[in-house]
C-alpha cells in the first residue's frame, strides 16, 4: 500500500472513530450555568442483556421471534418513587454530601427482540432529580486588600447508586421494578425468570441499573477541563456573582487517557440450566459525564469532600488549568508531534521517490531535441517521416542515416538487385498493350 493511501486511511479512521457516539452505561449531564438549571441534573442508565440459545431449547421456543416493550414515565406522585428518593438521600448523607433530592422524574424503557439464536433486552432508564444544597458557599468579591472567595459547589452527589428492588405502580403495567433488569422477565416472561432462579444468570440480572458509582470514583482532578472565555452566562446573581455576565467552565470524563486510565466496556456472563444450558450476557460501555459551571472553576477539597471552586474571573495564567499545564502541554505537544510527523513523512517520501527514480525510465527534455526529415520523395509523393536528434549534437543526420535510405538504392534492402527497366512503348502505338494488333 502506498504511503499516501495509508496516511489517508489512518486519518479517516481517526475521524470515524472520533465521530462515533457510544451508548454509555451511566451518563450524567449537569448544566449549572444558572441556578435554576443546576437544580435538575440528568442521569441516563443504559444496558443490554442477551439470552443466548445457540442449541435451541424450550427457552428459545418462548423467546424466538418475540417483541415486547414496557415504557412509562413517572414522578413523585407515582407510588414507589418516594422510596427511591429516600434511598438516594440516605446514600448522599453517607457520602457527606450537602445535596438532597426533593423530587424525581423517571422515564423507563425496556424492549425485547427475539432472534434465531439469541434474544436481547435493551434497557434505558432516565432519572431527573430535583436537588438543593449543591451551592455550599456563594462567591464573595474582594473587599479592600483581601482576596475574593470562590463559590463552592458540592460534587459528592455525582456518583449516586441505588441497590435492591424498587417497584413502582403504573397505570398500564401495574407494579414494575425499575432498578433490577430481571423484573422485566418476571413481569413479561415469568417461566424464563423462574428457570434462572439461583443461577449466575439471575445474579447478573439483579445488578442495579441506577449505578453511577464509576462517575463518583473518578477524581475530579482527572477530568478534562475547558475554560471557554467566549461562553458568556447571565443570571448568576444567585451564585454571588452580582448579576455579572461571567464565562463558562466545563468538565468531562469518559474517554481513555493517561489521567483517567483505560475506560473498558463492562461485560458479564452467567449460565443457567433448564432443559439445556443457556447463557446470559450483560453489556454496557464506559461511564460518561459532562458538567458546566458559570465562572472559572477548579476542583478542590473542602472539609474532606470534593467540590468545585468557582470564581467570577479567570486568574492570571488561565492557560494553566485545574490539572496544571497538562491540557495545554498536550495541545502544543500534539501540534509539535503532528508537525514533526509531517516533516518526517515528506522527507521519507522524497527519499523513496529519489530511490525509485533510479529504476524508472526517463526521456530527454524536448527542449534539447530537434526534428529531422528522414524520408525522400517517392514518385510524385513525399512521406512525412522524421526522427529527433540532440540539438547540441555536431553530427548531422546525414552522417547517421541508414543505408536503406540512400538515394542510390531507394528503400530496397541491401543486396537486392533492382529490376531492369522495361523499354518504353512506341508512341505511335498509343497506350495499347504490348503485342496488341488492330483488326
Amino acid at each position: 500500500m502506498k504511503a499516501g493511501t495509508f496516511f489517508a486511511l489512518a486519518i479517516l479512521c481517526i475521524l470515524v472513530i472520533g465521530g462515533i457516539s457510544p451508548v454509555w452505561a451511566a451518563q450524567l449531564n449537569w448544566d449549572a450555568k444558572t441556578f435554576d438549571s443546576a437544580t435538575q441534573p440528568s442521569f441516563k442508565f443504559q444496558r443490554t442483556i442477551f439470552i443466548e440459545y445457540p442449541n435451541g431449547g424450550e427457552i428459545a421456543d418462548v423467546l424466538r421471534g418475540k417483541t415486547d416493550t414496557i415504557y412509562f414515565v413517572a414522578d413523585s406522585s407515582t407510588p414507589g418513587i418516594q422510596a427511591i428518593i429516600d434511598k438516594i438521600n440516605e446514600q448522599l448523607q453517607n457520602k457527606q454530601s450537602t445535596v438532597r433530592v426533593t423530587d424525581l422524574k423517571v422515564e423507563y424503557d425496556a424492549e425485547l427482540t427475539g432472534r434465531g439464536d439469541n434474544a436481547s433486552v435493551d434497557y434505558k432508564l432516565v432519572i431527573t432529580p430535583t436537588i438543593n444544597g449543591f451551592l455550599i458557599r456563594e462567591y464573595m468579591p474582594a473587599a479592600g486588600s483581601s482576596a475574593a472567595s470562590p463559590a463552592l459547589f458540592d460534587a459528592m452527589w455525582r456518583g449516586i447508586k441505588v441497590d435492591g428492588a424498587f417497584p413502582i405502580t403504573t397505570e398500564d403495567y401495574g407494579s414494575v421494578d425499575i432498578n433490577l433488569p430481571i423484573s422485566f422477565f418476571k413481569k413479561e416472561f415469568p417461566d424464563v425468570a423462574a428457570a434462572m432462579a439461583g443461577s449466575e444468570a439471575e445474579k447478573i440480572l439483579s445488578m442495579s441499573l441506577i449505578d453511577a458509582a464509576g462517575i463518583g470514583s473518578q477524581p475530579l482532578g482527572n477530568w478534562h477541563f475547558l475554560f471557554d472565555p467566549t461562553g458568556i452566562s447571565a443570571e448568576t446573581s444567585r451564585f454571588g456573582f452580582s448579576g455579572a455576565r461571567v464565562v463558562v467552565s466545563s468538565f468531562t470524563m469518559g474517554e481513555s487517557s493517561i489521567r483517567e486510565g483505560q475506560q473498558r466496556e463492562k461485560e458479564f456472563n452467567g449460565p443457567f440450566t433448564a432443559d439445556t444450558t443457556y447463557n446470559v450476557r450483560s453489556v454496557q460501555a464506559a461511564d460518561n459525564a459532562n458538567i458546566f459551571l458559570s465562572g472559572y472553576a477548579s476542583p478542590d477539597i473542602f472539609e474532606g469532600r470534593e467540590v468545585f471552586g468557582v470564581s467570577a474571573t479567570a486568574p492570571t495564567g488561565a492557560a494553566q488549568t485545574s490539572t496544571g499545564s497538562f491540557p495545554i502541554f498536550i495541545i502544543y505537544g500534539m501540534a509539535g508531534m503532528a508537525a514533526a510527523g509531517a516533516v518526517g513523512f515528506f522527507a521519507w517520501s522524497n527519499k523513496k521517490a529519489k530511490k525509485e527514480s533510479e529504476y524508472i525510465q526517463t526521456g530527454i527534455d524536448p527542449k534539447y531535441l530537434r526534428g529531422v526529415t528522414t524520408s525522400e520523395a517517392s514518385g510524385g509523393y513525399h512521406t512525412n517521416r522524421g526522427e529527433a536528434e540532440l540539438a547540441t549534437d555536431d553530427l548531422s543526420h546525414k552522417q547517421h542515416e541508414s543505408v536503406y535510405e540512400q538515394s542510390s538504392r531507394g528503400s530496397l534492402p541491401k543486396g537486392h538487385e533492382q529490376p531492369k527497366e522495361e523499354p518504353k512503348s512506341n508512341p505511335s502505338k498509343g497506350s495499347m498493350p504490348k503485342g496488341w494488333k488492330p483488326s
